[in-house]
């Protein structure tokens, strides 16, 4: 059967606009609210015991701030928080290869990219598939009993799990 995989899609935080961004959108940074939002999720996840194995992040600016964040909140080495340019803006079957693709010894991993790819992706996790919409910051986590990375589906999907900044 193998080791229980999980799969995090993480969406980065708040980022400033372009036009603060003279080099354009791969250069928007995070706002305050998007440096706290991040560190509110990695202490969600350590609270619920599910520190990832590797995180995967693109390397547009808000996207590897966020991963950096949680990276470093989850207590994970340097080499354990790795770019992937193929996530800038990337579609769900390019970030699905990405997770296929992932070594064995990774019982969790984390990608850290951008909307709506990643939406599109964690609308596909479980048995009943429905349509989400990934806030800033909000992640969607789905875990599989077993079997190789680049054995899984996303409709195969035993638990889906949703959670989002608190901005109340």
């Amino acid at each position: 059967m193998g080791a229980r995989r999980r799969l995090t899609l993480l969406r980065h935080g708040k980022a400033h606009d372009e036009s603060s961004a003279p080099a354009g959108d791969f250069t928007r940074t995070l706002t305050k609210r998007g440096a706290r939002d991040a560190e509110e999720m990695a202490r969600h996840l350590l609270a619920r015991g599910l520190a990832p194995d590797l995180i995967i992040a693109s390397p547009a600016l808000r996207a590897w701030a966020t991963a950096a964040i949680v990276a470093e909140r989850c207590g994970l080495e340097h080499d354990r928080l790795r770019a992937a340019p193929d996530l800038y803006l990337a579609e769900p079957s390019t970030i699905w290869k990405i997770a296929a693709a992932t070594d064995a010894s990774v019982g969790h991993l984390l990608i850290c990219a951008h909307n709506p790819g990643l939406s599109g992706l964690a609308s596909r996790f479980g048995p009943r598939p429905q349509a989400r919409q990934l806030p800033t910051a909000g992640l969607a986590s789905a875990a599989w009993s077993g079997g190789a990375w680049s054995g899984l589906e996303p409709e195969d999907a035993e638990t889906v799990e949703f959670d989002a900044p608190d901005h109340t």
